[in-house]
């Protein structure tokens, strides 16, 4: 049933419906994040978007959010938490992103994304705990592309077992990002030998 709203929202709305709902959405629908960005990769895959401009959306959608989170956690953060606080859904992931807090402090908004439930609530807490805009950007905003570069492709390959991938969803992301951060460091070692050896001729 969701894969159909979320390819009705597309066909009927294309890309600023799918910045909207990426950037309002978290805050309205019950819709894992995951599940809409590999539905974009599918719709892509079958020609309904083009894959570059439904990257973009997704991506500028969930800009939004975050920031939209840490401005909301700024302005209004201590009421809100107090909210929060005392609604039982809410609590435990408050108390999770704490932790996570304490044990990474700003590197924890980078890590943050891979884990439903408590990226929706750091930014808030990161901008309740007055971080500064441009620290709390360069990790949140990281974090959020490589997210996005390991599900939107997903998405877009294997679309057709949506289920199947959310289902296996922290185990797959770990995996491929130890894959991409792997093949990064490779590339760059490479290059900075590279270079050694140029400098010695």
């Amino acid at each position: 049933m969701e894969l159909e709203v979320i390819l009705d929202m597309i066909e009927n709305n294309g890309y600023i419906g799918l910045f909207i709902w990426l950037w309002i959405g978290v805050f309205v629908f019950p819709v894992p994040n995951e599940v809409i960005t590999m539905t974009v990769g599918l719709a892509s895959s079958l020609g309904v978007l083009h894959p570059a401009g439904a990257f973009a959306a997704v991506y500028g959608g969930i800009v939004a959010a975050l920031t939209t989170a840490y401005t909301l956690g700024r302005v209004i953060g201590r009421p809100l938490l107090s909210y929060f606080e005392r609604r039982e859904r809410f609590s435990k992931p408050i108390q999770k992103s704490m932790k996570i807090m304490d044990q990474y402090h700003a590197l924890s908004l980078s890590i943050s994304y891979f884990i439903p439930g408590v990226r929706n609530f750091l930014p808030f807490l990161y901008g309740f705990s007055k971080l500064p805009y441009k620290t709390f950007a360069l990790f949140a905003y990281s974090g959020a592309l490589l997210w996005l570069s390991i599900v939107f492709p997903l998405g877009l390959l294997f679309g057709d077992h949506i289920e199947t991938i959310v289902a296996h969803e922290q185990e797959i992301l770990v995996m491929l990002g130890f894959i991409l951060v792997f093949f990064v460091s490779f590339k760059l070692i490479r290059r900075k030998r590279m270079k050694k050896r140029e400098k010695m001729t």
